[in-house]
């Protein structure tokens, strides 16, 4: 049976480019594995913690997109 592995965490140098270093986050945030329901209490109460706040980052996030687009289009 075949195993994927997953790349390692990608690191940046303070002294690259801010292009490099924004790359690096892109990868280590797009390859880093996903929680998941599984396992322990503590496990699943994590789990619920990041989905609840993952919901509400992202909410934010739109919230704010839209009223800079508000204010851009001279909607408020």
């Amino acid at each position: 049976m075949a195993t994927d592995t997953l790349p390692g965490p990608v690191t940046a140098r303070h002294d690259e480019p801010i292009g490099q270093r924004v790359r690096a986050l892109v990868d280590t945030v797009r390859w880093a594995p996903a929680p998941r329901f599984e396992g322990t209490a503590a496990h699943r109460w994590r789990f619920v913690a990041y989905l609840g706040g993952s919901m509400l980052a992202w909410t934010v996030v739109g919230l704010a997109v839209t009223a800079g687009l508000g204010r851009v289009l001279g909607l408020s």
